[in-house]
């Protein structure tokens, strides 16, 4: 019974050598998977960031990895009142934009047409002066005014307006609305000029800026839209994921593991889509469905054991590993002795071996 439980121990330990290497293998032709990323350090960029006063960064850092003490430190800063009221006046006034304060006082000024008269008025004395003028200011501005009762649209239009001065706002989208303008399809447009709206509704001005960067066309822009409006942080997977990360608006939960993991993560699962994912595998989640009493257990499990598997076990730590698995049950398999051997407390001769019987002879 001992040899049996020997060999028994022995088999179970050579097919979980052969077992780890056949995961291993199987893991790196089918991955790559977010799994096998490490977390990103929203908080520790979050603090280098607002020690270079980057506020803005900070802020948006903080926010997306839950870091409280950053997070307030960071917000103490940017809403300080006499630099508040400053940026506000400024943005009112040349309806340029550094800051959210400026943005927002920017758009409130195009809001009550005051915005559009300045644009208006400032480009029409600088073709009187024979200066370059810019026609999708122009366009917008005039538009802004013909729509002043559609507030999402006003907006989207000062949105674009401040996107375009700041350098934000793409050639192709300019473009875009100015031809809308110039052939007067006023449907299209407003449905553009909402878009822009939404998206500034959703993030604030001065982040619906840099999201209209994402956007080359009309149907581009309205991607944009629906994405700012279904993910969590999402000018921060823009950043770092860039046009490919829109691909995730209707999967929050990838898009969610993804962002955890930054800017690789990001990529990654904008490239793959749910095939990044090792729990949403067919062999990860039939194994799980084993056992029916709790599945989700054995799910967690396993892909806990492949997450090690991939993250810290490299090729050379895994044949290692099989090698002394292997050694492991060589040693303990039972051998057999090259002499006699004891067998109930007696002597028994060696296998093969015949003893002799000795008979009295008769007379």
């Amino acid at each position: 019974m001992t040899r049996f439980l020997r060999r028994l121990l022995a088999a179970v330990v050579i097919l979980l050598a052969l077992g780890l290497v056949a995961m291993k293998a199987w893991l790196e032709l089918s991955g790559p998977y977010l799994e096998a990323l490490p977390y990103h350090p929203f908080c520790a960029e979050a603090a280098t960031a607002l020690a270079r006063d980057d506020v803005a960064g900070a802020l948006e850092l903080a926010e997306a990895g839950g870091c409280e003490t950053v997070t307030t430190q960071a917000q103490e800063r940017w809403d300080s009142l006499a630099a508040t009221f400053e940026r506000c006046i400024g943005g009112i006034w040349t309806g340029e934009a550094e800051d959210a304060a400026s943005l927002t006082c920017a758009i409130a000024s195009d809001l009550v047409v005051f915005g559009d008269v300045r644009d208006l008025t400032r480009q029409g004395l600088s073709w009187s002066r024979g200066e370059e003028t810019d026609i999708v200011l122009v366009s917008l501005s005039a538009a802004g005014i013909a729509l002043a009762l559609m507030p999402q649209v006003g907006a989207g239009a000062s949105l674009l307006k401040v996107a375009r001065k700041a350098g934000t706002l793409s050639d192709r989208l300019a473009s875009a609305a100015y031809a809308l303008f110039k052939q007067r399809e006023w449907r299209a447009l407003g449905g553009l000029l909402g878009d822009a709206g939404r998206i500034s509704t959703k993030v604030g001005p001065a982040r619906a800026t840099r999201a209209l960067a994402y956007a080359d066309s009309a149907d581009e822009l309205a991607d944009v839209a629906r994405f700012v409006e279904a993910a969590p942080r999402a000018l921060l997977g823009l950043k770092w994921g860039g046009k490919r990360v829109m691909r995730l608006t209707d999967d929050p939960d990838l898009y969610a593991h993804a962002l955890a993991r930054g800017r690789p993560g990001l990529v990654l699962a904008g490239e793959r889509g749910a095939a990044a994912l090792l729990t949403r595998k067919p062999v990860i989640l039939a194994l799980a469905k084993v056992i029916y009493r709790d599945p989700t257990a054995l799910l967690l499990g396993l892909v806990g054991l492949a997450s090690w598997i991939l993250g810290w076990l490299s090729w050379q730590n895994v044949v290692i590993a099989a090698c002394a698995l292997l050694l492991v049950a060589a040693l303990m398999l039972p051998r057999r002795s090259r002499g006699r051997r004891e067998w109930h407390g007696r002597r028994e001769p060696p296998e093969g071996h015949t003893p002799r019987v000795w008979r009295a002879e008769k007379r």
